[in-house]
Formats: structure tokens, C-alpha cells, sequence
């Protein structure tokens, strides 16, 4: 009896050691799969984050395409001749040299006949875009169907004046695959694309494939979806002008899809990504994880490192070229390109005024107390300026002790002044620091960096003159 008692008793702590081999072994595969979890999120995360930002940026870059395009149609109609029919018109030859196969020229007449470079008219009597132009109004048509050999097409048209009347409209129609080119020429862009579309779906700006499909939504609804279909979701985003993301699977890959309403035609312009990166780590993960556990751990510690490592290092070196290092201020480069990117947006509504500002006596005190002195008054300068700005206005360290405010959305010159009252003070009382302060205020539809920059060193170049420890005003009659 004692013999078995003795055999149950190994039996049970070997039950007890397997027992805790099985849960050592279940706690490392809970954690390679929680960590396998964590690391599919935050690539996730990461991805859609910059999904955002280069969609972002297709948007102003398909704008800015449109719009150079509609400048350059305006200047065609501004010495047209009056279309006629007649084939003596001087704007033949412009026709004829600038057509091509992914964008036809025309000229319409106030008939609704529109004349093409090979010769050929069409009537667009009936079209919506050419009832608006003749009206007088720059278009941006929807998509049209079969209105050239049976593509689907957008018009840009503006009209033609003579003696204040509409006297016919210059037309240029594209296919749609032509202005997606616009939007993906980018070598690096094999992994991804992006895509324009209306309400209903038709692709505006489309890409080699979709012309398989009728719509957007046609083409998202042979995909596969692991969280239901995303495919409503976006119509009813699409429709109310809402922007948000969607995941889905095509041949077992994922791909993330990010949309955001357009400037023009309540279009939506949307991006899509090929995960193809983290679907490697992660099937490396799931490899790994089967058949070594313990290779796994060192190789998710391993993993884990390097990928906060490198999204620390990324961080730094992106902080460092977007700031400057000493004060915290934009530097002068990242400035200037918020600047510029704002003006020439939403008609130049978002910055309204330009201070430029000097730190008075700099020198003598870099001469005199050395610059571990200069560089505590350049840090107090930048730190009295954020706080005294709101968080839309740029402030930048334009170099030595000179800085930049330019204040987000202020069309007078009394707001701007009181700024420039209320950052003098703080310097003067919390820094013991006299500054100058020039002011220029952005014309309406400004959009020349430089120059207003200019206006704003000679409006400071007056404060200084004036005795320093204050701020002037530009205006036309210093000149």
C-alpha cells in the first residue's frame, strides 16, 4: 500500500510539473499571441495615420493640377476668337497642337456645337456643364458616359467673353484613367493607389482596372470583410461628406482604404495601401510561434525593440527637421512650407497677418554675457511667443534672434496689433527682453510668401528706427 501511496504521490507531482509546463507553455503562447495581437494594431495604426497624410496631400495635389489647367483654359479664352464655324478662327492651330488621346480639345458656340482639332463637332446643346458655362461659370463636369468613344470623361470648361457676354466656352475633356495618372505617377506607389469619385461612384479620377467595374462601390463589393461590409458605411459617409477608413482582404492580403471629401462637386478622393510589409513580420510571427516558442520570445523582445527604436528615431529625426532645436519653434524651411500650403488654399482665408520680430540688443549681449546668455533669452523669446499665440498661428525661428508669427484667420489690423502689444509686455516683464515687432496684413487672395515677408522687415525695420522696444505697422505710404 505504501509502494502505491509512494506511486500516486509521483504521480500527482508529475501530473503537477506537466501541469505547469502546459501553462508556462499556454502563458508564452498567450503572450506571442496578445504581442502578435498589439503589433497587428499598431501597424495598423501607423498605416492609416500615414494613409491620412499622403491622401491629404493627393488632394491639394489633384487641386493644384486642376486648377493650373482651368488657368490655362481661361488664358485660351481670353483671345479666342468667337467660335463661328467658319475654320478661320485663330484657335485651330491650339486645338490641333495640344489634343491627345487622353484629352480632347474643343470650342464650343453659344448653339451648343462644340468644334474639336481633327475637325469633328458634337452637339453638348443638352449637356449640364455647357447650360452652366453659358451662364457664365467655370465647370468641372461629372462623369460622362460615352461622350468620346464610349469612355468615361470629365470636361473643365470656362466660358468666352465678347463685349461682357458669353460668346462660347473653351472645353477640354479628359478621361477619367488620364486624371488618375495625375494623381499616381509616383515610382513608389506600386503597393497602392488613389482614386476620385462622386456620390453615385462613378470614378472621376480612375486607375488601369476599374474600367472592369461600373463604380467605386461595385469593385469594393467583391472584397472580403472580417468586421461586416464597409461598403454602406462609406456611401453614407460619401454622401454627408464625412472622411473615415475601411480594412479589407483581396486574395488574402489586407489593404486599407482612406476617404475624405474633395474641394469640388461633393466628389470624395480616397487612397488605398497593400499591407504587404506587416503581412510579412506578421507570418513571420505565426511561423516562428509553431514551431520554436522560445526562439519566438527572443525574437518578440527582438522585434519589439527594434520597432520602438524606430519609431523613436523617426519621431526624433522628423521633430528635428520640423523644429527648431533650441527654442521649439518651427524652423524657417517647416514654416515656410505650412505657410505657403495654407495660402494657397481656401482662397489665402487662413493666414491674415505676418509679424516679424527681432530680439533688440542681441549682439551686445551674446558680446558681453556670452552665448550660454543669448541662448537663454532666444528660449524664453520662443517660449513667451507660443504662449502668447493661438495654437493655428505659425510661430517660427527665422534665424539668429529673428522670429516669425503668422496669425491663422485675422483680417484686421487691430488684432494683429494687440498680439504684438501683449507679446512685447510678456517680454518685457516675464523675460526682461525689449523686442521690435514689424506688421504686414495679407492682401485678400495673397499668395506670395516672400512678399509679404518683405512688408513685414520693412515694417520692423521702422520699429527700429523709431527707437526699438515697439512694433510698426506697414502701409503703402512708408514707401
Amino acid at each position: 500500500m505504501r509502494r502505491s501511496g509512494r506511486e500516486k504521490e509521483g504521480n500527482l507531482s508529475y501530473l503537477k510539473y506537466i501541469v505547469a509546463i502546459v501553462i508556462l507553455l499556454a502563458a508564452m503562447i498567450a503572450a506571442v499571441v496578445c504581442y502578435y495581437m498589439d503589433m497587428n494594431e499598431k501597424l495598423l495604426s501607423e498605416a492609416r495615420r500615414n494613409l491620412k497624410t499622403e491622401n491629404e496631400y493627393k488632394e491639394q495635389y489633384f487641386w493644384q493640377f486642376v486648377n493650373s489647367r482651368l488657368n490655362w483654359y481661361r488664358t485660351v479664352a481670353a483671345f479666342c476668337d468667337e467660335p463661328d464655324g467658319s475654320g478661320d478662327e485663330n484657335w485651330h492651330m491650339i486645338l490641333k497642337e495640344y489634343s491627345s488621346d487622353d484629352m480632347r480639345f474643343g470650342i464650343a458656340d453659344t448653339q451648343g456645337t462644340i468644334y474639336f482639332g481633327d475637325n469633328e463637332t458634337a452637339d453638348i446643346s443638352d449637356r449640364g456643364y455647357y447650360n452652366k458655362v453659358m451662364q457664365g461659370e467655370e465647370v468641372i463636369s461629372d462623369v460622362l458616359v460615352g461622350s468620346w468613344d464610349g469612355q468615361e470623361t470629365v470636361v473643365m470648361a470656362v466660358p468666352i467673353w465678347t463685349d461682357g457676354k458669353v460668346s462660347g466656352a473653351v472645353c477640354a475633356e479628359y478621361t477619367t484613367l488620364n486624371l488618375g495618372q495625375a494623381l499616381n505617377t509616383s515610382a513608389t506607389e506600386k503597393a497602392g493607389a488613389t482614386l476620385v469619385f462622386d456620390k453615385t461612384g462613378k470614378v472621376v479620377a480612375s486607375y488601369k482596372g476599374m474600367e472592369n467595374f461600373t463604380t467605386i462601390y461595385d469593385m469594393l463589393e467583391t472584397m472580403q470583410y472580417k468586421d461586416g461590409n464597409g461598403v454602406e458605411k462609406l456611401k453614407k459617409d460619401a454622401a454627408a461628406g464625412e472622411s473615415g477608413y475601411m480594412t479589407y482582404y483581396n486574395n488574402n492580403k489586407v489593404r486599407l482604404f482612406y476617404y475624405q471629401p474633395s474641394e469640388y462637386n461633393d466628389w470624395t478622393i480616397c487612397s488605398l495601401v497593400v499591407t504587404d510589409a506587416e503581412e510579412k513580420v506578421l507570418k513571420g510571427l505565426r511561423t516562428t510561434s509553431l514551431w520554436m516558442l522560445a526562439g519566438v520570445i527572443i525574437a518578440v523582445v527582438l522585434i519589439l525593440l527594434t520597432s520602438v527604436s524606430g519609431i523613436r528615431h523617426l519621431q526624433k529625426n522628423v521633430k528635428k527637421m520640423q523644429r527648431d532645436y533650441l527654442t521649439g519653434c518651427f524652423n524657417r524651411v517647416t514654416g515656410k512650407r505650412i505657410v505657403e500650403r495654407g495660402m494657397h488654399m481656401e482662397q489665402n482665408k487662413s493666414f491674415g497677418a505676418c509679424l516679424f520680430i527681432d530680439v533688440d540688443n542681441f549682439k551686445g549681449v551674446n558680446d558681453t554675457y556670452g552665448h550660454d546668455e543669448g541662448d537663454r533669452i532666444l528660449i524664453n523669446v520662443g517660449r513667451i511667443l507660443m504662449q502668447n499665440t493661438r495654437d493655428r498661428d505659425i510661430v517660427i525661428r527665422f534665424g539668429g534672434d529673428e522670429f516669425v508669427i503668422w496669425m491663422y484667420k485675422v483680417d484686421s489690423v487691430k488684432a494683429a496689433e494687440d498680439a504684438a502689444k501683449r507679446i512685447l509686455k510678456a517680454a518685457y516683464d516675464e523675460a526682461g527682453t525689449g523686442l521690435s515687432i514689424g506688421i504686414a496684413m495679407v492682401e485678400p487672395g495673397e499668395k506670395n510668401y516672400d512678399a509679404v515677408m518683405k512688408r513685414a522687415d520693412e515694417a520692423l525695420y521702422e520699429a527700429k528706427a523709431e527707437g526699438k522696444g515697439r512694433y510698426a505697422v506697414y502701409s503703402d505710404a512708408a514707401e
